[in-house]
């Protein structure tokens, strides 16, 4: 069962965000690593929305690591067969600050 996947304007920023981040400080290896994860778990969510598991604060959020660094949170709407992504978080942030 495909869902439609739309993305947040928080979920826009804070990839945007990780991958400047990456260009800056780290290889084009790890930035291509960062993008073609992200691809392939938009693809999983697209096609199991359910797959991953529900987050720790809100039952209705789900959560997928990217990689170590970095936690796709994204609330998943049944009835209408529809994602929403939310935040690409980086986990080195202050764990309090998160709402998810």
């Amino acid at each position: 069962m495909a869902v439609a996947v739309f993305w947040s304007d928080q979920a826009k920023r804070t990839f945007a965000n990780n991958v400047q981040y990456l260009q800056a400080e780290w290889s084009e290896k790890e930035l291509s690593k960062f993008i073609l994860r992200s691809e392939y778990v938009l693809l999983n969510i697209e096609q199991s929305p359910d797959l991953y598991s529900k987050s720790n604060k809100s039952k209705n959020i789900r959560k997928v690591v990217i990689n170590k660094q970095i936690t796709l949170y994204y609330r998943y709407y049944p009835a209408k067969k529809m994602v929403v992504l939310l935040s690409f978080w980086n986990n080195y942030q202050d764990s309090k600050k998160l709402k998810y």
